[in-house]
């Protein structure tokens, strides 16, 4: 029995917003039900998201393989930025998580004001330096002028999605912490939408200003964000997080450094991921055709996200679920939940997995033009494909530990399996081996298999469930 039941009981008022705070509680009733009633928006919405990758390389694509891989290059560069911001959402999700299944409606309110106003100014911060650094930046990750070139137009505009992006991410977490997945939903499809048209209308039909380019993808992107952004907003007025606006004026010491704490090692995760791929940028930099390879992976990483999307889904849903549970001191309940996300996402990444490896040179004709281009990405699609399940251990166990607040294991798993092995053995393979593209890819699969299995082992020690936050 919860403690609004228990009031409720004893015949004590309960508040028409205190109920409405407790609509999508996930630590009661049915546990597949709350699985599945936050995963199905969430995957949802991270497809449509998925999607904008696509275009984005889609239309890149008829403006040749040198506009693809600026785009790629110019997007990690972004993501690098991007990760201050995201991690702090991981914080605020896991706070907002554990607030809503104790019951705590201001705690919520409260953690989520404060993340908001630490990710706008993470996000301005961020954006002072992007602006600054664009032209230098990319041209430390192409040999080609040209690319390093178009890169530097694409990522000094590119580089203001990062306000309306810091604003945008945290409401998500804070709905989705509060188990409302179905907002964010329309969230993302309305931001989704007006990025891929965007992409279509400045580039293949010059509208509204002809001959934009790349820029015009980014321009697509920054109003695409822009408007989600806004319409998360109007949400969250109207949300049972709408108390949350007290605190986004003021910085509360304790809060933030509870947010700093959990984000911290969640940040240094996703850094040291990014920071890896610079490294295979690097080595891909190496090879017999550079340009080629560069747009390949670029390509490949979002024809396989639009497969893996699910998985991501899947992540963020079991983040919100173990982490409410755990504020309800349902401890078997969360570890129940997230081996049954797991086994979801293993059963969806075979069949997914197996029909990438089948199609692969199909989804790469699609996506690009250029024919050597194409089999790079065909042999990239396939290499990753066989490494579907471990990721999907990887993944969903990874984002049940970050929503118990436990981000320090993630983060030294990631580090092994990228620094320890991925890198080596991809330079081993491409360069020393020989093995050019391949090897590269190779590295990948290998390296996800050793963060799935360590990750696995590490959720089943249950060791993380006495996580204080």
């Amino acid at each position: 029995m919860t403690a609004l039941d228990d009031r409720e009981r004893q015949g004590k008022e309960i508040k028409p917003e205190e109920k409405n705070a407790l609509t999508a509680n996930l630590a009661t009733g049915s546990l597949m039900k709350a699985i599945w009633s936050m995963s199905w928006p969430l995957m949802v919405t991270t497809i449509s998201s998925s999607l904008v990758g696509l275009a984005d390389m889609h239309v890149a694509g008829y403006l040749g393989s040198s506009s693809q891989a600026a785009v790629g290059v110019s997007e990690q560069v972004l993501f690098i930025l991007m990760i201050f911001i995201m991690s702090t959402g991981v914080g605020a999700q896991a706070m907002v998580s554990r607030a809503t299944g104790a019951e705590d409606q201001e705690e919520a309110s409260r953690a989520t004001g404060q993340s908001i106003l630490f990710a706008f100014l993470t996000g301005l911060a961020l954006l002072v330096m992007a602006k600054l650094g664009a032209h230098k930046i990319v041209g430390l990750f192409s040999r080609s002028p040209e690319v390093a070139e178009i890169g530097a137009q694409y990522l000094s505009i590119y580089c203001l999605y990062l306000i309306p992006f810091s604003l945008l991410n945290i409401i998500n977490s804070a709905f989705r912490a509060i188990g409302d997945s179905r907002t964010t939903l329309i969230i993302m499809l309305i931001s989704t939408a007006v990025n891929i048209a965007g992409d279509y209308l400045t580039v293949l039909h010059g509208w509204p200003v002809a001959g934009l380019g790349v820029r015009g993808v980014a321009w697509s992107g920054v109003i695409g964000t822009s408007v989600g952004a806004l319409v998360a907003v109007s949400f969250l007025m109207r949300s049972p997080l709408k108390g949350c606006t007290r605190y986004m004026f003021t910085f509360i010491a304790p809060v933030i450094g509870r947010i700093v704490k959990i984000g911290i090692p969640a940040a240094l995760q996703r850094l040291g991921w990014g920071l890896s791929t610079f490294v295979i940028f690097f080595i891909l930099r190496c090879l017999e055709n550079p340009t080629e390879a560069l747009a390949a992976w670029t390509i490949g990483i979002r024809v396989e996200g639009l497969v893996f999307m699910p998985l991501m889904a899947l992540s963020l849903a079991v983040a919100s679920i173990v982490g409410q549970n755990l504020g309800a001191k349902q401890e078997e309940r969360a570890f129940k939940a997230g081996w049954h996300v797991t086994y979801i996402g293993l059963g969806m990444m075979l069949t997914s997995c197996a029909l990438l490896v089948v199609f692969s040179q199909q989804l790469s004709d699609i996506m690009t033009r250029d024919h050597a281009t194409a089999l790079i990405t065909a042999s990239y699609i396939r290499y990753n494909a066989y490494g579907g399940p471990f990721l999907a251990l990887a993944m969903v166990l990874s984002s049940a530990l970050q929503g118990a607040g436990d981000t320090k294991t993630p983060m030294i798993i990631s580090y092994i399996s990228n620094w320890a092995i991925r890198l080596p053995v991809a330079y081993f393979f491409a360069i020393n081996m020989n093995m050019g593209p391949d090897g590269a890819w190779l590295s990948m699969t290998l390296s996800v298999a050793v963060m799935g299995i360590l990750t696995a082992w590490r959720y089943q020690s249950k060791a993380w469930l006495q996580t204080q936050i």
